[in-house]
């Protein structure tokens, strides 16, 4: 399930899109479609399609009274598209990337006869229409040519593929489809949407929701729209920000979604109910883990200010998949207790406008317990009654809301109050809201994988232990304020933003590997590095990345004995675009610049620039955009990134020796100990701390055949070099090409 959502989001973004009036949550509409029919006032008679029956042109209402006309606005979109790559890698390492080459079309590595992970469509159709004049529907049918024609009836590994074996090849579509309609009644406008794929659905921040990375323009997504390519870089001049689909910040969800809109007294609504991006798909019940997810928000209109209630409740049973052994058994042929999680955040909110300014606020509390029985299971398994405190996993209960709560505000001066725009963000997330499907990343909280033994391993790809965040990011059991100015000066675009974030408590012991750590989210090639190994944790040659959708965490473990401090993270943030005439043609500069830092200071807001900081990060990025035909756009794109540890995190030998315990170590090795556990040198060889360099830049071209065609190439040169972590190092080069054509 988890990698079926990831991967989805590069599948339902879809050409130009614009707001219907079906209201601001509503599922985006491509506006590239091809009506089958055009409705002709002069006929009574008209036929949309051979496969649809003739519809009378007119017909009586249940009131009889209004007439009006069947299956009118019948129209279909989409998209044909192929993504193909080619990588070579010169320098790289038997772990990640496994090959030094590799060839792929539409996804799938035609070299090394597997899966790379985003599976790119290869067509999308869209068909959507009116059946009547109070109601609407949607359909969306994806096709993604893998050509591996994998089928399995269930999610049990020791299935034989049988039919749907590698070698048969057979093209494979997705086979959850999306089921859409809408209803116009007296009462209000309903939409009910049903199935999947993804049904995208966002209720608040700290409920159902997602968080939205920052983005380079220079590769290429799933979700571009149609148009003029040099356009879309003009939005992203003017805009700050990617063209998206109108569902990204959503989160993926399967199921039911009810919404209702412009009910009485402004009130409207949400219900889902089904699975989440974590629950681990319908089949659970195959694997005994079943999980579930119902969420819903109520929300009242106040004229032109809006406030909410939110509720998110996930909950499921683990069947022979508990976390602790069953005493009954012996070691030997060992069984897990079963048990149920509950996962649980309520919340209120408030979006506020006012004339000079506006105002978003969320606060709430949350829940997080695993490891939960039934009064008879307890006493039958523990032979003493259960008490409240009864939990054999984590117990992150909501009795203290100091202790348990969120809370989020944020607010946007326009110039006409100070002279110059500025917004600011306060926030407080305590480990306890622990929501994988938020736009709160989790910092604290192992056991939101889908299953328990996945708790700690290589699968787990839902916490990141001392995360460095975003501007604007939250974390749990974190608390911090962000400030940002965005203005134009001319026609030089500028966006200038600092941010803090601390620590609530020290959760180090909750992880097996470097606990105490610091993860770092690597932007110089992000997509990139993310292609070597997918969706996947302790991943790389040191085991330090974790792998997620179009980008690589890397971790690095803290080697003090003693942790009596909580960790601060601070961060500066620079963005300048501009825009002006070179040869008389359009020319875009954009240039951004972050820096970060992590320290134990009690209270330190300000960025740190020495050696007192365990780590600090920059990254540097320029990107141009030319337009040297209306059709033909030039794309270049460059960037450095540079991390540096002090001595008190991780190091690796940079000479040959044995250990103490007789272990062999050789330059490049990392200094650990029994448990593998980043640790000081007890040999004469102190080592040396991280010292990483990263590169990457290209070249590419669009041509648009049409603002409803286009090709699109991109060349990219890539690489890593660290002075003493000598097994990171890679380089190498990489070139893409995409056609891809609207209907």
């Amino acid at each position: 399930m988890r990698v079926r959502v990831l991967t989805l989001l590069l599948i339902l973004g879809y050409g130009e899109v614009t707001a219907s009036g079906h209201g601001d949550g509503d599922s985006a509409r491509v506006t590239n479609y091809t009506p089958v029919a055009a409705p002709s006032a002069s006929k009574k008679w008209f036929t949309f399609s051979p496969m649809l029956k003739s519809s009378t042109a007119a017909q009586t209402e249940e009131s009889g009274t209004k007439q009006y006309k069947r299956w009118t606005g019948l129209k279909y979109s989409g998209y044909i598209r192929s993504y193909n790559q080619y990588r070579v890698m010169p320098q790289h390492n038997s772990i990640a990337p496994p090959a030094d080459q590799l060839l792929t079309v539409n996804g799938l590595d035609i070299v090394n006869k597997v899966y790379t992970g985003y599976q790119e469509p290869m067509f999308l159709l869209r068909l959507e229409g009116s059946p009547t004049a109070k109601t609407w529907f949607q359909v969306e049918y994806m096709f993604d040519n893998q050509m591996m024609g994998i089928i399995r009836e269930d999610s049990v590994a020791s299935q034989v593929p049988g039919i749907g074996q590698t070698t048969n090849r057979r093209a494979m579509v997705y086979r959850i489809m999306q089921f859409k309609g809408y209803a116009n009644t007296k009462v209000g406008d309903f939409t009910l949407i049903a199935g999947g794929g993804v049904n995208w659905a966002k209720l608040s921040p700290f409920t159902l929701a997602n968080y939205q990375y920052r983005d380079d323009m220079f590769e290429r997504y799933p979700w571009q729209p149609e148009g003029n390519s040099f356009g879309s870089y003009t939005r992203y001049y003017n805009e700050q920000n990617i063209a998206r689909d109108q569902r990204w910040g959503n989160t993926g969800t399967q199921g039911f979604m009810l919404v209702g809109k412009n009910l009485p007294k402004g009130f409207g609504f949400t219900f889902i109910v089904g699975k989440s991006d974590n629950s681990g798909g319908f089949q659970t019940y195959l694997t005994k883990t079943p999980k579930n997810m119902i969420a819903f928000r109520v929300d009242k209109s106040v004229g032109v200010h809006k406030i909410g209630v939110n509720f998110f409740d996930q909950f499921g049973t683990y069947d022979a998949v508990g976390f602790r052994l069953d005493p009954r058994f012996a070691t030997t042929d060992p069984h897990y207790l079963g048990s149920k999680v509950r996962q649980q955040i309520i919340t209120a909110d408030a979006r506020l406008n006012f004339t000079k300014f506006k105002i978003f606020t969320e606060v709430g509390v949350g829940r997080f317990q695993d490891g939960l029985f039934t009064n008879r299971d307890y006493e039958q398994l523990f032979g003493k009654k259960q008490t409240t405190d009864s939990v054999t996993g984590l117990n992150y209960n909501w009795n203290n809301p100091l202790k348990a709560h969120c809370f989020n505000i944020q607010i946007d001066a326009f110039k006409s109050w100070f002279g110059f725009p500025i917004s600011a963000q306060f926030y407080s997330v305590r480990k306890s809201v622990a929501n994988v499907n938020s736009e709160s990343l989790n910092t604290s909280n192992n056991h939101t994988v889908a299953t328990p033994t996945n708790i700690n391993t290589n699968n787990d790809i839902t916490v990141f232990p001392g995360a460095i965040t975003d501007i604007g990011q939250m974390a749990n059991n974190r608390w911090g304020s962000n400030f940002k100015h965005e203005a134009a000066y001319g026609k030089l675009k500028v966006s200038a933003a600092w941010g803090f974030n601390k620590e609530w408590e020290n959760v180090a012991d909750l992880f097996s590997n470097r606990g105490n750590s610091i993860s770092y989210w690597h932007q110089t090639n992000s997509f990139t590095t993310s292609r070597f190994t997918y969706f996947q944790k302790y991943a790389g040659p040191y085991q330090r990345n974790t792998s997620i959708y179009r980008r690589v965490y890397e971790s690095y473990g803290i080697t003090d004995t003693t942790v009596d401090y909580l960790k601060m993270y601070q961060t500066l943030n620079l963005n300048l675009g501009y825009k002006l005439k070179m040869l008389g043609r359009d020319l875009i500069l954009n240039n951004f610049n972050t820096y970060n830092s992590v320290t134990d200071d009690n209270f330190n807001p300000i960025p740190v620039f020495t050696d007192k900081a365990f780590l600090r990060t920059f990254y540097e990025e320029l990107m141009a955009f030319y337009s040297i035909h209306p059709k033909v756009t030039v794309v270049s794109f460059g960037s450095i990134e540079k991390v540096l540890g002090n001595n008190r995190v991780e190091k690796a030998y940079t000479t040959y020796g044995t250990t103490a315990d007789g272990i062999d170590y050789k330059p490049g090795d990392v200094i650990k100990d029994l448990h593998s556990n980043p640790t000081l040198s007890t040999v004469a060889d102190k080592g040396a701390t991280i010292n990483q360099f990263s590169w990457g830049y290209g070249i590419g071209l669009d041509y648009d055949f049409s603002g409803r065609a286009g090709l699109y190439i991109r060349n990219r040169w890539f690489g890593q070099k660290d002075k003493n972590f000598t097994l990171n190092n890679y380089k190498g080069m990489e070139t893409t090409v995409e056609l891809k054509i609207f209907f």
